[in-house]
């Protein structure tokens, strides 16, 4: 069976953590400050990285950090991971659902602004900011988004989780946000041995430390400066995050050739989502449309063919009752996309034989 995800086992990684924690602790260790620092020289970006226990973490860091009052009210994405709706929930906030592209399953720009120029004033005046999630690795046109949020005043919240490597007009996309997160949940592309997250900020970062500490300094246990919430990545996951940086540039090479293949060998039964020509994707996942009477068929012609398909997101979250908008939009292409959307393994343990063979089996549907 060719899987979906694998979990990876380095021998050498975790033989090194022996030697290294001789003289490191596994809480609060030097080699947070090492692993935070090279994340940002790989990234070449100018946003200060402060790590954190996970993803949703990162997201509960950035809208405490994003805060503003009288304004409660963020736009986004109904096809996402539940986290980017459950988390500004879970803090009290609103949300309103816009729209995806017809042709890919991002957040239509050309819909954002239509509502933002035609939404009630007093819907208007409770927007807080825009909540981009690049999903599968992909993202939206970053400089016209950009100036959409300047137009409105509006703040700009990045969820990377799925796209840390990805480069818009050669520069990481998790610089283009106020405050951009990722995860290095043991599928991703850089990913640790268990949970693990980071914002991305350009203001805020000794805030950001008191947030995530219990709302104390390292120095000052004893007197609580803000109202926080405990979340460290321990060092022993940034011990393996720091080992596996250097291989990551390899990893994004072989998962764009898997992804050349793959677009140029499946046949016109398929359609591949298209996306702005400034993007440099990581490939995290690679996923096309089927029609939709036959997907679960296709599912389990795979399956009988021994290769592992997934669908992700089949429900809006818009559906979901805790989730739900304060205001009600038209997520026509949305329904389409959860509907029709199946994403197929290309992850880089695979070899190329078995890539071509991924898609040889996928031309052999009917």
């Amino acid at each position: 069976m060719i899987n979906f995800f694998y979990q990876d086992y380095n021998k050498q990684i975790l033989n090194g953590i022996y030697k290294k924690f001789k003289k490191d602790t596994w809480v609060n260790g030097n080699i947070i400050k090492v692993f935070e620092s090279n994340l940002q020289k790989y990234l070449k970006t100018n946003c200060k990285v402060s790590t954190c226990n996970s993803g949703s973490d990162a997201l509960i860091l950035a809208f405490l950090l994003d805060r503003k009052k009288n304004k409660d009210i963020y736009l986004t994405t109904p096809i996402s991971y539940m986290a980017s709706s459950s988390i500004p929930k879970f803090l009290g906030l609103e949300l309103i659902y816009i729209d995806v592209e017809k042709d890919n399953f991002l957040i239509s720009l050309d819909k954002l602004e239509v509502f933002l120029k035609n939404c009630p004033i007093i819907i208007k005046k409770r927007i807080r900011g825009i909540i981009n999630v690049e999903l599968f690795g992909s993202t939206v046109d970053l400089q016209r988004l950009k100036k959409i949020a300047k137009k409105y005043n509006l703040s700009l919240i990045g969820d990377c989780a799925q796209s840390l490597g990805t480069l818009y007009k050669n520069k990481s996309t998790i610089s283009y946000y106020d405050y951009s997160i990722t995860s290095f949940y043991p599928t991703k592309v850089l990913s640790c041995y268990g949970d693990g997250g980071a914002i991305f900020l350009k203001k805020n970062y000794h805030k950001s430390i008191l947030l995530k500490n219990n709302g104390h300094t390292h120095s000052d246990k004893s007197t609580c400066k803000v109202l926080g919430i405990n979340s460290r990545l321990d060092s022993f996951q940034a011990f393996v995050l720091n080992e596996k940086l250097p291989k990551l540039k390899d990893i994004l090479n072989k998962k764009k050739i898997f992804t050349k293949i793959l677009s140029n060998n499946l046949n016109s039964n398929f359609k591949i989502p298209v996306f702005n020509n400034s993007i440099d994707a990581n490939n995290y996942i690679f996923a096309f449309y089927i029609t939709p009477k036959h997907r679960k068929k296709f599912l389990n012609f795979m399956k009988k063919n021994k290769v592992e398909c997934k669908i992700f997101y089949e429900k809006l979250l818009s559906k979901n009752k805790l989730l739900r908008s304060i205001y009600k939009t038209n997520l026509e292409n949305a329904e389409n996309c959860c509907k029709s959307l199946v994403c197929i393994p290309n992850h880089d343990k695979l070899k190329i034989k078995e890539v071509k063979k991924i898609a040889n089996i996928i031309n052999n549907f009917n």
